[in-house]
């Protein structure tokens, strides 16, 4: 749960059956979701999708604002488009791309009155004394991996993800007694040029910011169960520049990593091999994945992908293996994302030996996501319709999370 002071955002309690917008900035798509939170639930009203120009966005990064401006208003014209007088004026925002780091901080200390109660103000002053040590640190560690200044990275939030009472995992630690507490800290950076982008295009677009949440964060939480203490899972997200990935354990989550490789770079080995355009190469793609290619044209573009895929499955092997504080890695991997419906990624990751290349007690299985497996989605309409829509949803479900998290704020 986020927590006052520490979030250098301040959010508005106003959300219950309020109109809102979540909106899903991809490197080949925008999508989007209207929606409103009633009653714990999460009612999508209006769905939206547009391309993206080829050179609109890089690795998730916006390199043409303009484009990507105008791509949004699309999107969301289509999304409000039947909604007549029930127009958002919020937006929660989802940031992804290979600059884009998700780091795990564990807060631990030990109370001098245990039988007193956990006030908010304690909660406060602990998470805020680590958040000012670690940090510098972490985002010195960050400036050195990316290249970039340690003034140029910007933390997005930071939440604390898990409590620990003495042992025992609480969901709210508020008026609960102990001595022992462990707060698992989340904390999210981005370069600021990035976040600053996202800035820009809400305020272009007349919204005003209730959230930036990293994407694979938001799918997880979202993920029906993953929660639980007995969950285990690395989800994986194939968008059209990036594959985020996030590892959760006992349902918390351990971190995100992401790589600038996602399903444009399939397109981009088809437009050279067919020596096409890269529109044309991107349609043949879609009928390759859905099958609805002859069994010649089938063959070939399946041999055109077989290096791409062993390098990209190379990419997730390499990325799992930074999760430091990982030693057994969740035998589940799950899929979402546009470039989850191209078949050579599920076959890669079912050949990829991962007994012989990670600590795997055993061979993970493979599944997808789709946004029926999201808690809390109301979708009378059937907007959302497979692996593509999930990242706008699972960002249209932070909405109940960030009422829940006001709710107990008030105790």
């Amino acid at each position: 749960m986020k927590f006052p002071g520490f979030s250098k955002k301040q959010k508005s309690p106003a959300i219950e059956d309020e109109t809102l917008l979540a909106l899903d900035v991809g490197t080949s798509f925008v999508k989007t979701c209207v929606f409103k939170v009633i009653k714990n639930k999460v009612r999508i009203l209006g769905y939206g999708k547009a391309s993206q120009q080829s050179d609109a966005m890089k690795g998730a990064m916006i390199i043409n604002l303009q484009n990507v401006i105008e791509n949004c208003d699309l999107a969301i014209g289509e999304a409000v488009r039947d909604l007549e007088d029930e127009l958002p004026s919020r937006v929660i925002m989802g940031i992804a791309g290979e600059l884009v780091k998700g780091v795990t901080i564990m807060a631990k200390y030990e109370r001098e009155d245990p039988d007193s109660k956990i006030s908010r103000k304690e909660i406060e002053e602990v998470v805020g004394k680590v958040r000012g040590r670690a940090f510098s640190n972490v985002k010195a560690e960050i400036a050195g991996e990316t290249g970039l200044l340690e003034e140029q990275v910007e933390e997005i939030s930071s939440v604390v993800n898990d409590t620990f009472i003495d042992g025992f995992r609480v969901t709210n630690p508020l008026e609960f007694q102990g001595k022992n507490v462990v707060f698992r800290v989340f904390s999210t950076f981005a370069p600021s040029i990035h976040v600053n982008s996202l800035k820009t295009i809400a305020q272009a677009l007349g919204f005003e910011i209730l959230d930036i949440i990293v994407e694979p964060y938001a799918v997880t939480r979202a993920f029906e169960g993953a929660a639980k203490d007995d969950f285990n899972a690395v989800f994986i997200d194939i968008g059209g520049g990036t594959t985020d990935i996030a590892v959760v354990q006992k349902g918390g989550i351990m971190g995100t990593k992401m790589m600038a490789f996602g399903g444009k770079v399939f397109t981009k080995r088809l437009e050279r091999h067919l020596e096409t355009s890269f529109k044309e190469a991107e349609q043949l793609k879609i009928q390759y994945s859905e099958r609805e290619l002859s069994e010649k044209q089938s063959k070939e573009i399946k041999q055109v992908f077989a290096q791409d895929s062993k390098v990209w499955v190379d990419g997730v092997e390499l990325a799992l293996a930074e999760f430091e504080d990982v030693n057994i890695y969740p035998s589940k991997f799950l899929l979402c994302g546009g470039g989850a419906l191209l078949g050579e990624i599920k076959t890669s990751l079912s050949e990829h030996p991962w007994l012989q290349t990670l600590r795997f007690d055993k061979f993970p299985d493979i599944d997808f996501i789709n946004p029926s497996d999201l808690k809390g989605i109301i979708d009378e309409n059937n907007l959302l319709r497979d692996v593509q829509d999930v990242a706008p949803a699972a960002l249209a479900y932070m909405a109940l999370e960030l009422k829940n998290q006001n709710e107990m704020l008030k105790v």
